[in-house]
């Protein structure tokens, strides 16, 4: 897929040396979460259930 606009992401590094060894080191990247599909989610199944609530009683 092409996009025509580039997508300016910071990446969050974080470098650490690993014990015992010689120029050896472990990179951690921190991500940050994307809600959007959990929010999406959650007003969808708050949606079945006031559509069904009623049905119930």
């Amino acid at each position: 897929m092409i996009f025509d606009k580039e997508q300016d992401m910071q990446r969050k590094l974080k470098v650490k040396p690993i014990a015992d060894s010689y120029n050896s080191y472990v990179i951690e990247e921190k991500e940050k979460r994307d809600w959007s599909g959990n929010i999406y989610l959650g007003c969808v199944a708050a949606i079945l259930v006031i559509a069904f609530l009623p049905d119930v009683f």
